[in-house]
Formats: C-alpha cells, sequence, structure tokens
C-alpha cells in the first residue's frame, strides 16, 4: 500500500517541471519518499496535494539529444525535457543500474547542480528502485538524472583529494568568499573562482581510507557545521548533510569504481558550501539531548516544510548508522526554524 502511494505521487508529480519560483527545486518526489522512509506514507497524498499546488508545469521538449551531442546540452534548464526524453530511453533500452553508472560517471563533475538536487533527487529514486522496480520509479530515476543534467554546474578547481589534512583541518582551512552575488545557492557557488586558495584548499583533504565511512564523517561534520551557522543561512547548510547523506545512499547501487571520485565530488561541494556562507558569526553548538525519535518525526511532518522533513530523514538515517547527537539536534532545530 505504501509503495502504491509513492508510485502514485511519482506519477502525479510527473506532469510538473523540476523548478518553479524562479530556480527554486521541485522537492515533491523527494520528500514523498522521504515520508514513506519516516513511516508517514499516511501523510503523503495530502502532503503532495498541497505542494503541487505552488509547482509550475512540465516544460515541453524542444530538440531531441542524441548520444553525438549531448555533451552540448549540459547546463541547459531550457532542455531538461529534451534530457527527460533521452533517458528515459535508456532506461527503456538497459537497465536502470547500468544507465545510473553511465549516467553517474558522466555527470559527477557537474555535482553541484541544482544545489545539489539533481544528485539528491536522483538518490532518492535510487532508493525506491532499490525496493522493487515499477516504471513509475524508473521514469523518477529518469527525471532526477535530467535534472542534474540540465543544471549541471563544475566548481572552481579540481574535485580530487591528494593532500594529508584530516577533515577537521581541512574544513578549518577553507578560505571564505567576502561579498559575492545574493540569490540562489547555484549562483554562489558558482562564483567560488573569486576565491584565492579555494582550488587547493579542496585538495589538502587526505584521500579517504573508506569511502562510505568517509562520506558518514561529512554528514557529521557538516551536522554540526548546521548548528554552527544554520541561524544564518540553513538551507546551504542543510544541503551540507543531506548531499553527501544522498550519494552514501546511492553508493551501493553504483560501481566502486565510481566511489572516490563520488567522495571527492561531494566533498568540494561541501567545501564550496563552507566557503560561499561560512563568513557569518557563528554560534556556539548547543548542548543537552534533542528530543526522541518519534516526536522529531511526528514535528517535521507537522511543519509540512519540504525541507525539514527531507532533512530530517537524512538526519535520522545517518544517526541510525552513527550514533551521533549532532543529526538529532540539527534535525530539531531545523524543525524549530523552518517551522
Amino acid at each position: 500500500m505504501a509503495s502504491d502511494l509513492l508510485d502514485g505521487t511519482y506519477e502525479r508529480l510527473s506532469i510538473t517541471g523540476p523548478e518553479y519560483g524562479g530556480g527554486l527545486s521541485n522537492h515533491g518526489p523527494m520528500a514523498a519518499e522521504a515520508l514513506l522512509r519516516l513511516g508517514r506514507d499516511d501523510a503523503i497524498e495530502g502532503w503532495g496535494t498541497q505542494y503541487m499546488r505552488g509547482l509550475e508545469d512540465a516544460v515541453r521538449p524542444a530538440s531531441p539529444i542524441t548520444e553525438t551531442d549531448w555533451r552540448e546540452a549540459l547546463g541547459d534548464l531550457r532542455r531538461v525535457a529534451d534530457w527527460e526524453a533521452y533517458l528515459n530511453r535508456e532506461l527503456q533500452d538497459g537497465p536502470w543500474r547500468d544507465v545510473l553508472a553511465r549516467w553517474w560517471a558522466r555527470l559527477l563533475p557537474g555535482i553541484a547542480a541544482g544545489s545539489t538536487h539533481g544528485v539528491i533527487r536522483t538518490a532518492h529514486a535510487v532508493r525506491a528502485l532499490g525496493d522493487g522496480e515499477t516504471p513509475e520509479r524508473v521514469a523518477e530515476l529518469g527525471r532526477g538524472l535530467a535534472y542534474w543534467a540540465a543544471r549541471y554546474l563544475e566548481l572552481a578547481g579540481r574535485p580530487r583529494t591528494s593532500g594529508v589534512a584530516s577533515l577537521g583541518a581541512a574544513f578549518r582551512a577553507i578560505p571564505l568568499l567576502i561579498g559575492g552575488p545574493e540569490g540562489l545557492i547555484s549562483t554562489r557557488l558558482a562564483a567560488l573562482d573569486q576565491v584565492d586558495g579555494f582550488a587547493a584548499a579542496v585538495e589538502r583533504l587526505e584521500p579517504p581510507v573508506d569511502v562510505p565511512n568517509a562520506l558518514d564523517a561529512l554528514t557529521v561534520a557538516f551536522a554540526g557545521a548546521y548548528l554552527e551557522r544554520g541561524h544564518e543561512a540553513p538551507i546551504p547548510y542543510i544541503h551540507g548533510v543531506t548531499a553527501p547523506a544522498a550519494v552514501r545512499l546511492a553508493l551501493p547501487e553504483l560501481p566502486v569504481a565510481l566511489w572516490r571520485p563520488s567522495y571527492d565530488a561531494i566533498w568540494q561541494v561541501g567545501a564550496a558550501i563552507q566557503s560561499a556562507y561560512g563568513a557569518g558569526p557563528s554560534r556556539p553548538v548547543p548542548a543537552g539531548v534533542a528530543a526522541e525519535r518519534e516526536s522529531l518525526i511526528d514535528r517535521a511532518v507537522a511543519t509540512s516544510d519540504e525541507h525539514a522533513i527531507k532533512f530530517t530523514e537524512a538526519c535520522l538515517r545517518q544517526h541510525g548508522a552513527i550514533p551521533d547527537p549532532l543529526f538529532l539536534l540539527a534535525a530539531e532545530d531545523a524543525i524549530d526554524r523552518l517551522a
């Protein structure tokens, strides 16, 4: 029954575009899948109906994308429907895991796409497919990859860890963007070529010994960063957790050869978030004990806020793997802040 509700929501949302309101990402499919994981499938249909009222219609195809010219369409949101059509053809012609591996490798340098919503939406679809393949889930994977491709964004420098610095030391050494453009997260991230030393700071981090554990460590670090700076920039620092958590989610379905470059790429994005938003005042990480899991879930769902729902699910998922109280404290703070 819960899986049917999710597939039905995917189908209903398929007529909506990947963005609305001048560049905000459509969170509908991601939040619906997160509600399922939180055990709140009873809320999926009502939440989806309410959320759809603010979305925009899907855009129309413009010109077919082919195997010979797909690179020219990267980063062009006007071609998102063309990307969907192209990727759906690939998904109809071969196993979804093969398509995922091929396009994950191709899109990985632009993982900052849509302020990381491209990879996050893709990962939620991958998790749904892991529970069982349905036409609706395959189509949602195509839409996630299409959004990633249409908003493809490479950041300044080379996403390769090759230094000797620990995560904490590398994080503290990231140079900060002072001033810079306001507006969408992706706009500010794209301005990091103005920051002297950013590319070198990314490379200064030591290579991962164990990629899954290293991704988990990134989520812990950014849960702490959210608690220190979420009062200034809550949504960017939420992405600092949900983006590496999404890569961690998709990892078991990816070839091992893609694990290391995926870690390096998402570390570069995390470093970019800190560089772009870390110049403001910080606050001490709060002490104390956060609410229990079920209370956090109830409060997150009650907000109806897509970020609160997705962030709470990601924090609880990571807390299940690494019982660090920072995850629960961060989720509770975000719920209160976004309510």
